[in-house]
Order: C-alpha cells, then structure tokens, then sequence
C-alpha cells in the first residue's frame, strides 16, 4: 500500500496537472520570465535606464522651478513632468508594462477618479469667481468675509 501511494505521488500526469494550477509551464501563458545572465543584464540595463530618465526628470523639475514662471503654468508643467515619471515607475518598477488588460483598465479609472479629483476645485473656484464679485481679491459682497460683517450699509 506504502509504493501505490509512493507512485502516485510522483505521477508525471499529477505533476502537470499541479504545474497548471501553480502557473508553471502547463498554464499555456508565457510570462516572459526568462532568468538567462543575458536576460538578466538586459532588465538590470533597463532599470538604469529608466532611473537615469527620472533623475535627468527630477533635474528639469528643479530647472524649471528656478524659471518663476506664473503658478498656472508652473504647476501645469510640473504635474506634466510627475506624470511621466509616475508613468515610468509604474510602467516599469512595478511592471505594468506587461500586465493585462484589466491591470490598464484598473489605471484608466483611477486616472480618471484623480481626473475628477482636480477639477472639483477647479470647478468650484471657477464658478464662484462668476457668482460673487471681487472672488479673487478675498472681498466678496454680501457674505460675513467682507470688511463690515457683509452688512449693506447703503
């Protein structure tokens, strides 16, 4: 009874069947994990090429700081600039470069919901500068802000 159980442990069909579930080569995907020294050089080569771009990115953020240009376009540029290299981490750090189409799906939205994150303000900001005059300058009419507790002394 001990060599039954002994063979049917070592079953090469049992092995298959674990290698599937364990996503090993019988899974039919190909991960692109390959541990050759070349494929190894290759990968370490692209790490320190995507660390290169994010310190010569990191170098233009501190350049175009020193430019003084006016906030809009200064944060306009600078979110540029974080993009990109959130995008390369993300791309290549945390491997979203060779995930599938529901990892991009998962970054889409969360893109989008950051999207919506942003324009609220903006939005509220935008509409409160056509309600109430003088919304840019902190003296808004009619509200307790203003110099006089907001009361109507006319």
């Amino acid at each position: 009874m001990t060599d039954h159980v002994h063979e049917t442990a070592h079953d090469p069909g049992h092995t298959a069947h674990a290698d599937v579930h364990a996503g090993g080569p019988g899974d039919g995907h190909h991960h692109g994990h390959d541990n050759s020294p070349e494929a190894i050089r290759k990968e370490v080569r692209r790490y320190y090429l995507v660390f290169g771009a994010l310190a010569i990115l990191t170098v233009i953020t501190v350049a175009v700081s020193q430019l003084h240009l006016p906030t809009a376009q200064g944060i306009a540029l600078a979110l540029v600039i974080a993009t990109v290299k959130g995008s390369l981490v993300a791309a290549f750090f945390m491997h979203l470069v060779s995930e599938r189409r529901f990892i991009y799906a998962v970054l889409v939205l969360t893109v989008f919901f950051f999207g919506v994150l942003l324009w609220g303000p903006w939005h509220q900001r935008h509409n409160a500068a056509e309600v109430y005059p003088n919304y840019e300058s902190g003296a808004v009419q009619g509200s307790s802000a203003a110099p006089g507790g907001g009361e109507d002394h006319h």
